[in-house]
């Protein structure tokens, strides 16, 4: 039972920190979001390895993980710019069906496609179609071809992530997440000091909200989460659950910013989450 409830706090911290970023996104610069809850995050992983105090163990497969932080980096700030330009219910679901990759990966090295894996495939193609289809008139939220562009490769980037992060993570996954989460706030500090050059040069500063650390610290906690949960013995209940994330950042937006889905598009979300589910089984 405590994988099952650790992978359902991954869910609702992902779900949390997507929908938190996404409105953060509409207030403050893209970069900004992205750098610096890539620094928080990367401050809390430091700060489980000191707590856990034990070393890494010597493969060269954690390398992986430092390779994973690099591309995840773009893929966080895809997703972000995505969550700005469009509905946050919408480009959720989409960026969720990175898991497409990882099924491909596991196709090329063998693994067999049962019955639920090629319905969810399907229903992700599908989802990812109505979701994004144009629509015209009426008070719903508009899907922008950017948005939709973007989310899609937030989904691709993610999806290298995890088959990088699952390579990785092979022998010790609590350090392949660290270094991954450590990795990320690195490239994330290089783009802040070219910010923090071109602004000293322009005069512009941007007021960091509290809010942003803490998007940062809530994917942090999620991966975290995630990895105790894979840990256990119910690893596809486990994954079933924390796939369920975009649920959370729908709810949210439907709840707090009351936006408003076309049918279509929340017929393609549903479908989404649907592939999403079936992908994680």
């Amino acid at each position: 039972m405590w994988a099952l409830g650790s992978a359902g706090i991954a869910a609702l911290a992902w779900g949390c920190s997507d929908f938190f970023a996404g409105v953060l996104s509409r207030k403050l610069p893209v970069i900004t979001v992205l750098v610096w809850s890539k620094v928080a995050g990367a401050i809390l992983a430091l700060l489980v390895i000191v707590v856990r105090g034990a070393g890494p163990s010597y493969d060269s497969r954690l390398l992986l993980a430092v390779l994973a932080g690099v591309v995840g980096l773009p893929a966080m700030g895809l997703l972000y710019r995505a969550m700005r330009d469009g509905s946050l219910a919408v480009v959720a679901p989409v960026a969720a069906v990175a898991a497409l990759v990882p099924v491909g990966w596991g196709l090329l090295h063998g693994e067999r496609f049962g019955l639920v894996g090629m319905v969810g495939v399907v229903a992700a193609l599908v989802g990812v179609t109505l979701a994004s289809w144009p629509t015209t008139g009426g008070s719903h939220v508009p899907v922008r071809r950017t948005a939709t562009l973007c989310a899609l490769g937030a989904a691709l980037g993610f999806g290298v992530y995890f088959v990088l992060l699952h390579e990785a993570s092979a022998t010790d996954p609590y350090w392949a997440t660290a270094i991954a989460r450590i990795s990320g706030g690195v490239g994330a500090l290089v783009l802040a000091a070219g910010l923090r050059t071109r602004r000293s040069r322009a005069g512009v500063r941007v007021r960091i909200p509290f809010a942003v650390y803490a998007v940062g610290g809530l994917d942090a906690v999620a991966d975290a989460a995630f990895v105790f949960a894979a840990d256990g013995r119910a690893l596809g209940l486990a994954a079933l659950l924390a796939s369920l994330y975009p649920a959370v950042t729908i709810l949210l937006n439907t709840s707090l910013l009351r936006e408003r889905l076309h049918t279509v598009h929340l017929c393609g979300v549903l479908t989404a989450l649907l592939a999403v589910v079936c992908l994680a089984t």
